[in-house]
């Protein structure tokens, strides 16, 4: 194993503490072969980083929970891990000490910006579903390791990120209860955009890893040849009218997740924005045509909904809890010049929204902690989000706008206040995707990890 630099990063600091990092990778920047991997490369060979990136993010969840069927949660920690993967480019060098040169592994890739975050960004700057009812510490340390390759079986560069939780025994519960639990396991973090998860190691108990990809998708490392010729100069466009036809929406995905078997669950699929829009400024006599850019951002997102039980005597029996991934690939409107320059366009003073492919899918349900199969009985309500295209006002940019509702099916189904809202999905200074609610009851039942 090889130490790398990274930032450390204390995500809580109350009973569980829980410390993560930022800032991880690969070497970056002109460096030789063999100060990556020693005695497996020719220190002749000089590396430097190619110009592709490619942007990934998985969630990831640890829960514990207290020996035996029934017992409560101990501790549930949601995270988000991200990272980029970029090709490593080889160019012809000899030094004095070796004669060689000998070519680099074809397609090495390398990663960085590699995180573990904890991010509260729920209503009220908090994320309910992370709990740490009990006294400990969960803490991420990466490493630079070896693995192969998929497909070639060529030994590269990955990252290891080893975990360590220790749960400290409460002697006022009882040690049947509540005896204390150390573990140690890992992930690993390979330059094709892939994680695997490492089976934990230490006392038994009920602890629980969960990794779900989000954003971006695993990749063959493909061969990097030749870099390509310089790309045209980009200038800005500032419009002060635009004219925007509906987004495409190819389909829908209804699934039939539910919770305990009462909650149907539709997202959206396959929605984008328009090749082409209409751009002008009033100082110029004349429209302009706008196209999409080659500039694509990949980016994720969980959503999270939530709702407590209707029944006064029990209301965690009628409770509602749906998780989805939003993913987000945007790109830049490109109003051509000449031969030589293209032009961003900016709109009331950040770039102008283009979306290549934007989904909502609800993820998987979790099994229930204590064994006991999923209650099967009738639909009782469907949880529904449907997207729409958002003008934009006088200095508001336009956007995705997703009205999303929970409307009952069954007669049977419990009775309460039509529960709806809507979230806009926009880009920042930077042309990175951000979601802003519209009203009190998204604030009350929404949550976005970002």
């Amino acid at each position: 194993m090889t130490s790398i630099e990274y930032e450390p990063e204390e995500l809580s600091g109350n009973r569980f503490t829980v410390t993560g990092f930022r800032d991880a990778g690969l070497p970056v920047g002109e460096f030789l072969a063999d100060e990556l991997w020693p005695d497996v490369q020719d220190g002749a060979v000089w590396l430097d980083r190619g110009t592709q990136t490619r942007r990934h993010c998985y969630w990831l969840r640890y829960r514990y929970q207290g020996p035996g069927p029934g017992h409560r949660k101990l501790v549930a920690v949601e995270l988000v891990v991200r990272f980029s993967t970029f090709p490593y480019r080889a160019r012809p060098g000899t030094d004095r000490y070796s004669p060689r040169s000998a070519p680099p592994v074809p397609g090495l890739w390398g990663i960085e910006d590699l995180s573990i975050s904890l991010r509260d960004t729920g209503a009220g700057g908090r994320n309910p579903f992370n709990k740490f009812n009990d006294a400990g510490h969960l803490a991420f340390t990466p490493t630079i390791v070896f693995a192969p390759a998929a497909g070639t079986g060529a030994v590269v560069p990955a990252i290891r990120v080893e975990h360590r939780v220790r749960h400290v025994a409460n002697p006022i519960l009882g040690p049947g209860y509540a005896p204390g639990h150390e573990e140690t396991g890992a992930l690993t973090v390979h330059s094709d955009g892939g994680i695997t998860l490492e089976p934990a190691s230490g006392t038994s108990g009920g602890s629980s890893w969960r990794l779900v990809p989000v954003s971006g998708a695993v990749h063959d490392r493909p061969i990097v040849g030749a870099e390509p010729p310089p790309g045209r100069s980009l200038t800005v466009y500032q419009a002060t009218g635009v004219t925007v036809p509906p987004p495409v929406t190819a389909m829908r995905v209804l699934t039939g997740r539910a919770r305990r078997g009462a909650v149907e669950v539709q997202g959206f699929e396959r929605v984008a924005s328009p090749e082409q829009i209409e751009v002008w400024h009033t100082d110029h006599p004349r429209w302009y045509r706008a196209s999409l850019g080659v500039d694509i951002r990949d980016d994720g997102m969980i959503v999270e909904y939530a709702r407590p039980g209707d029944r006064d005597d029990d209301r965690r029996a009628g409770r509602v809890r749906a998780r989805l991934a939003l993913r987000l690939r945007t790109c830049s409107y490109l109003v051509t010049q000449n031969e030589f320059a293209d032009a961003v366009v900016y709109h009331h003073g950040r770039r102008h929204p283009g979306f290549v492919d934007v989904s909502l899918r609800p993820l998987p349900d979790d099994p229930d902690p204590s064994g006991a199969a999923a209650r099967t009985g009738p639909v009782g309500s469907r949880l529904r989000f449907v997207p729409e295209w958002y003008d934009g006002t006088d200095g508001d940019l336009p956007g995705l706008l997703v009205r999303w509702s929970e409307e009952t099916v069954a007669s049977a189904a419990a009775s309460g206040a039509p529960v709806g809202g809507t979230f806009l999905i926009t880009v920042d200074a930077s042309g990175g995707p951000v979601v802003r609610f519209g009203d009190p009851q998204t604030y009350q039942h929404l949550t976005v990890l970002s």
